[in-house]
């Protein structure tokens, strides 16, 4: 089966809108699908037409802070008509406006104007950096969004307004009490040291996590055996994934990732 955990759309910092993403998916043989916008679940409302031979698996990918530092946590087969999910994650969205508003001021007092709405333009409701930087290439100020996130919106940068996230623990209690499967993304893109990948796993698995994302987007065999030997020591499920945000050189296409070891288990396999 060709199977693809872990997608965006334009509900978060995807290029695609949700039925769209689902044509792709189906041009590209996809056979099992989560979208997993960043922090919301509202791609879920806009599909208008989901094809039988698609299985499409509730997601989302929660951000969320350990230990000081920003890390993301999937939620796969999540009840999204779950009410205490919903309210949380709406939250977490008016939380983003709010440092979207910051983030604007902030652009403002450089000269640059009506960043917010710019912004919002490309967001619809959850705001986010990456939206702010598409405004700035479209008024000109940055040649691309990577230009804008190292003249304005990067690491130290006027544009680098702090967001509180909620902690991994609630997270993982989150996707758990909504009926679903808490799934480490990316664990190397965080670039920890050994020492400290190991206590997140130690960690995310005391929080109630039961699995670890083996297979996301462009990485090497070392990598991916990394994490399978990872999954085998913590006795963590695993999970595969893309990660497509657009077609780009930079991001893997949808339903074009490797598939996990089959020594593995797979997260599907606790699927309702």
């Amino acid at each position: 089966m060709n199977i693809d955990l872990h997608a965006h759309t334009n509900q978060s910092d995807g290029l695609l809108a949700p039925q769209q993403l689902i044509d792709l998916a189906m041009e590209n043989g996809v056979d099992m699908l989560s979208i997993t916008d960043h922090d919301t679940i509202s791609a879920y409302a806009l599909i208008n037409k989901l094809p039988r031979s698609l299985k499409l698996i509730p997601g989302i990918e929660i951000s969320c802070s350990w230990n000081n530092k920003t890390i993301h946590v999937l939620g796969l087969d999540v009840d999204i008509s779950n009410q205490i999910f919903i309210k949380t994650i709406k939250d977490v969205v008016d939380q983003r406006l709010k440092r979207g508003e910051k983030i604007s001021k902030a652009l403002e007092k450089l000269g640059i104007k009506n960043s917010l709405d710019g912004a919002l333009k490309y967001a619809d409701q959850n705001l986010g950096r990456p939206h702010f930087a598409q405004y700035l290439v479209e008024c000109g100020v940055a040649k691309s969004s990577d230009d804008a996130f190292k003249k304005y919106l990067g690491k130290g940068k006027v544009g680098d307004v702090k967001f509180e996230w909620m902690e991994t623990k609630v997270a993982v209690e989150l996707i758990n009490d909504a009926g679903g499967v808490a799934v480490l993304a990316h664990p190397l893109a965080y670039k920890f040291t050994n020492t400290k990948l190991i206590e997140l796993l130690e960690e995310f698995k005391s929080f109630g996590g039961r699995g670890i994302e083996i297979i996301s987007g462009f990485q090497t065999q070392e990598m991916t055996d990394k994490l399978t030997n990872c999954a085998i020591k913590y006795d963590l499920v695993g999970s595969q994934g893309s990660d497509f945000h657009f077609s780009n050189k930079n991001y893997s296409s949808l339903g074009k990732c490797p598939s996990i070891s089959p020594s593995i288990k797979p997260v599907w396999d606790l699927f309702d």
